[in-house]
């Protein structure tokens, strides 16, 4: 788990009252003003952010600004967006309109974004990000992350995916060239925190090794079934928070995939906390020690994400997930897996098998309170990146 000393208590100077947006039912819970808030853990930076994120992966236009607005009121206040989820300008819009409207200030907003692999060469990191401020209409990113070690030929910065044929364009830049220049960010007071996404142990070490200052975080695939421990092991000995995209599995309750979040054992547990399996999952990563981010659109479902600070599972049942059997990383791009730098091993990955639609003759119905979490039904296209 996160060890104690990096914890700390919601934040005293934390004294926003939300207020409710009129926006017809008003028994909707966003329009509730008790809010269960979350922990924080203090970064190597000596900045603190809280241990469970609001992610807005696909969340677009109309839908991503309500869904950023219902969870400041919620009680939300750690954001996760990036320059590839081309939705920046709606997250920053909603974000600023709470500010404005006195129900949160900014230095209560904890604001993660990312360097997209099209801007690796070191020129293009201080523009672009001065890009995303404006889009953001912010003076400072609290966490930017390297969103992929794997850079990719900037043709401009609309054209994200740079094709040739069926393959994506790359370049050889070394991210740790593309890393000291967003050290630089820190130094022009443009972001307060610099870290990492989707790298691999090996990559982390070699950019600790060769550089003046090391991440404060990693953002990777995390989910039960996949908790790449050795990887959180060694980040935790080297004061690196991690922070868990895809925390659920992306379940598919057509499917039935991943085949935990349906089975008997989440069942039992559901009724036994009288929780969803949503937040039975949420609650087990952050007693394992990881920053989950989940995503939804849902009010009842964003709410749902943060109410899991006032309850613990035991030890047996967290024995019992732990126990889930190994299966394969859900987001693989192997699109770019000749690359240099390409992070994943993809055969027998820790000795794990991927799920086949053969399984399903082995899985029971889904729990009755299933957590739609907008992860769900999302399609398992190889070539994106979370």
């Amino acid at each position: 788990m996160i060890p104690a000393h990096f914890l700390t208590t919601n934040s005293a100077e934390d004294k926003s009252q939300v207020a409710v947006i009129p926006r017809g039912n008003q028994g909707t819970p966003c329009g509730e003003k008790a809010l269960l808030m979350a922990p924080k853990v203090r970064l190597s930076s000596g900045h603190e952010m809280p241990v469970l994120g609001f992610g807005t992966y696909k969340l677009r236009g109309y839908h991503c600004s309500t869904a950023v607005h219902c969870a400041i009121e919620t009680g939300f206040r750690h954001f996760d967006t990036a320059y590839y989820y081309e939705n920046e300008k709606e997250v920053g819009e909603a974000l600023r309109t709470q500010i404005n409207m006195g129900n949160i200030s900014r230095e209560n907003i904890f604001l993660t974004t990312k360097l997209w692999n099209t801007h690796h060469d070191p020129r293009d990191v201080r523009r672009i990000c001065q890009k995303q401020l404006e889009l953001l209409g912010f003076s400072y990113i609290d966490l930017y992350l390297m969103h992929f070690p794997v850079g990719y030929k900037n043709v401009c910065d609309e054209i994200l995916r740079p094709m040739s044929g069926d393959q994506i364009q790359t370049v050889e830049i070394d991210y740790l060239d593309t890393w000291r220049a967003m050290e630089d960010l820190v130094k022009l007071g443009m972001v307060r925190s610099i870290g990492l996404s989707n790298f691999n142990m090996e990559q982390i070490q070699r950019l600790i090794q060769c550089s003046s200052s090391k991440p404060v975080v990693n953002q990777v695939e995390i989910w039960p079934g996949f908790l790449q421990k050795d990887l959180v092991d060694y980040c935790r000995y080297n004061g690196i928070v991690v922070t868990a995209f895809s925390p659920l599995g992306q379940p598919n309750r057509e499917n039935h995939c991943p085949v935990y979040f349906f089975s008997e054992g989440m069942k039992r547990l559901v009724k036994k906390y009288r929780r969803s399996a949503g937040q039975i999952v949420l609650r087990y990563l952050i007693d394992y020690g990881v920053v989950p981010i989940p995503k939804a659109a849902n009010p009842l479902h964003i709410r749902e994400n943060l109410n899991i600070f006032d309850f613990k599972l035991d030890d047996a049942d967290t024995r019992l997930l732990r126990g889930i059997k190994p299966k394969s990383r859900i987001v693989k791009y192997e699109i770019v897996k000749d690359h240099m730098f390409y992070p994943f091993e993809l055969l027998n990955e820790n000795n794990e098998k991927p799920e086949v639609k053969e399984d399903r003759t082995e899985e029971p119905n889904f729990p009755n309170n299933f957590n739609e979490d907008e992860e769900e039904n999302e399609d398992n296209d190889e070539n994106k990146i979370n």
